[in-house]
């Protein structure tokens, strides 16, 4: 933990947690697929769990991030 906090200039959970932010941002936009599975598939314990952390990290839900970003294919 002390040398990723050295290295990396945050501690691990929190890099995990964005990497699975990023994660869920392109499953967000790039398919379907409700709330629940998107934090099966990133790794999070539970949709509201995933919703808590999505929304701390980005400042919106990830359906509101959906919405926001997602664009119909041409």
């Amino acid at each position: 933990s002390v040398y990723f906090q050295k290295h990396f200039s945050r501690n691990f959970t929190d890099y995990l947690a964005a990497i699975r932010i990023e994660q869920a941002k392109k499953l967000l936009l790039e398919t379907e697929a409700d709330m629940e599975l998107i934090a099966q598939q990133t790794g999070f314990s539970g949709s509201s769990y995933f919703i808590r952390v999505f929304r701390k990290a980005t400042g919106v839900t990830p359906g509101q991030y959906r919405k926001e970003f997602h664009q119909e294919p041409v």
